[in-house]
């Protein structure tokens, strides 16, 4: 993929810190024009979203998308969509359920609560890497995202 064109705005939610740096070099290695800032679970992501607790001094802007994993402490994925779609200012945020899951539960889950697609992912760098490929080129080149 070329690194010219716009560059993506990604919070990663996940608590598992070796999916996190899977998800962050093979963004890098695919060389996608991207910023990428990581959460361990839901509660944080809403402070982030919403430039609260230790994120209050960040800058006031939403991720173009948000990659999700469902099982966490504290807040999980689930509980964590729900609010976001329930927030005015969040809803129109990207949901991409990024998790080990292949359960048919947690993808019709997933759908009711408002996720935008659903990703199982993969248990291997080289499988991480050719779906972050799939994934990026149509959340790159084919899907518009809203501003």
């Amino acid at each position: 993929m070329s690194t010219s064109g716009p560059q993506l705005s990604i919070l990663l939610v996940d608590d598992n810190e070796d999916d996190a740096l899977m998800a962050k070099h093979a963004f890098a290695k695919l060389a996608i024009p991207h910023q990428m800032q990581v959460v361990t679970d839901g509660l944080a992501a809403l402070d982030y979203l919403n430039c609260a607790g230790k994120f209050a001094g960040r800058k006031n802007t939403l991720p173009d998308l948000l990659l999700l994993d469902i099982n966490m402490p504290g807040m999980d994925g689930f509980s964590l969509l729900k609010a976001m779609k329930a927030d005015k200012a969040l809803k129109k945020i990207p949901v991409v359920m990024l998790t080990t899951s292949a359960s048919r539960e947690d993808v019709s889950h997933s759908y009711e609560c408002g996720a935008a697609s659903f990703l199982t992912k993969p248990d291997s760098f080289d499988g991480y890497h050719a779906l972050m490929g799939q994934f990026s080129s149509y959340w790159m080149s084919v899907s518009l995202l809203p501003e």
